[in-house]
């Protein structure tokens, strides 16, 4: 199969930092998400939400579901709260199956988030 390469950009709204991912998220996004910051300091001063964009993400694969649970429990401990939208139902029940949800909210959309973290 092949790859569709990772990348993310990342943006700020309020209390929240916006990671924009696209393409696979398999190993070659661990590098890209896991060092991009110490997530143990936590998150820029006057943020305490880190909301995933899954809306260009066709593919995830194990690799990237074991980078996934790590980004946030790793955002447990460093007092920030981690989101998601834009994942389609197929990636929803598996990110639940495997106890992501313990530590990540998902949500159906970006103005589903906004009226959550701007109220």
């Amino acid at each position: 199969m092949l790859e569709n390469e990772f990348s993310m950009a990342i943006r700020e709204v309020g209390e929240g930092m916006f990671l924009d991912l696209k393409g696979d998220l398999t190993k070659q996004a661990e590098e890209m998400l896991l060092q991009f910051r110490d997530w143990t300091e936590g998150l820029e001063p006057g943020k305490r939400y880190l909301i995933l964009n899954f809306t260009n993400v066709a593919y995830i694969n194990s690799y990237g579901i074991a980078i996934l649970i790590r980004l946030v429990r790793i955002g447990a401990k460093g007092g920030f709260q981690t989101m998601a939208y834009g994942l389609n139902s197929h990636y929803k029940k598996l990110l639940r199956m495997v106890g992501l949800t313990e530590y990540m909210s998902i949500h159906n959309d970006e103005t589903e988030i906004l009226q959550q973290i701007l109220a």
